[in-house]
């Protein structure tokens, strides 16, 4: 998924199997990318690509952003702190895949969010990002959410199936996903209202409303009828007959 000023577009799927490294997929879809007509800034991934194999392919495509799985007597003794800053992490330490990488740590006050209270401390995995503080990686990371969104408003449009088949299943996410980018260009190409610091995105056209459209042009073009059973009696005679009294 490319997120270009705040509007998240997806322009790259690949399956992946379940006996197949990460990297592999990682592989593909930065292979996928790099044809299209833009540079990368910067890749957010989920912490589902927090290995060693997955975290160089990534950097060497770009800067990377990426949170930290806890665990282990190192990491805990990074996150033992009250203060954000800039370290190093030795991935698989003393082994033939040892890795390091910097690690910004960033300490947060929870104030009652989610009625939780105290610091809040995370990490994330930084290449190529040194020029920011490990508060400004951490903001750019939090960008992700709009990933997330899009992610949610996907699965409000795929289609449902009780088929096993993953041919047919990936086919219904990527007919989802292709709405959900028609319904942002629509939306800010052709209905915002231009003005200044940005267009003015318009409240009512909701992913819902565009959705419905989509479902109106595909009852006339396709000439649908909406069948149902009857019950083979209707209205009973007795009904015909109005009680005046």
């Amino acid at each position: 998924m490319i997120l270009c000023r705040a509007k998240p577009l997806i322009v790259a799927v690949t399956p992946v199997r379940s006996d197949e490294p990460k990297s592999d997929a990682v592989e593909r879809l930065l292979d996928h990318v790099a044809a299209l007509p833009f540079e990368i800034a910067a890749l957010l991934a989920d912490r589902g690509f927090y290995a060693g194999a997955s975290i160089e392919r990534l950097d060497a495509a770009a800067s990377v952003a990426l949170p930290v799985i806890r665990g282990g007597k190192q990491m805990a003794e990074k996150l033992d702190t009250t203060i954000s800053y800039w370290t190093e992490y030795v991935m698989y330490e003393g082994s033939e895949r040892e890795l390091r990488f910097p690690l910004a740590v960033c300490v947060s006050y929870q104030q009652g969010n989610r009625g939780k209270h105290g610091l809040l401390v995370r990490a994330y995995v930084a290449c190529d990002l040194a020029d920011r503080t490990p508060k400004e990686v951490e903001a750019l990371y939090q960008k992700r959410s709009a990933i997330e969104t899009a992610f949610r408003t996907m699965r409000e449009a795929r289609a449902r199936t009780s088929t096993t088949d993953p041919t047919v299943r990936l086919l219904f996410v990527l007919v989802s996903f292709l709405l959900r980018n028609l319904w942002l260009i629509v939306r800010w190409g052709v209905l915002a209202t231009p003005r200044r610091g940005g267009r003015a995105l318009p409240a009512w056209f909701r992913f819902e409303v565009f959705r419905e459209w989509i479902d109106h042009v595909l009852d006339d073009t396709l000439d649908r009828k909406w069948e149902a059973p009857t019950n083979g009696v209707g209205i009973p005679a007795t009904y015909s007959q109005l009680d005046a009294g």
